[in-house]
Parts: C-alpha cells; structure tokens; sequence
C-alpha cells in the first residue's frame, strides 16, 4: 500500500469523524459537504 493511499485513508476517516460531530451538533457544514463529495470520486480513483 502506497504513502498516497495511507494519506487517503485517513483523510476519509478524518471526515467521516467530523461529520459525525457535525450530526451530534445539529450542524451543517455545506460548503465543506460539497468539495468532500466532490474530491472523494477522485481521491479514491473511481
């Protein structure tokens, strides 16, 4: 597994973790929400 799939991985995970603090806080973060869904296609090469 390469530098560049570890650095995903946990990036993936980073964000997984800040949604769900967004969830617990009642809080949208949109403009965040769109770039991730928008990155994650290429981040993880499909």
């Amino acid at each position: 597994m390469g530098q560049t799939s570890v650095k995903n991985k946990e990036f993936y995970k980073n964000c997984t973790e800040y949604f769900e603090f967004l969830r617990k806080k009642g809080i949208t973060d949109y403009d965040f929400e769109d770039e991730y869904y928008f990155t994650m296609p290429a981040i993880s090469n499909h």
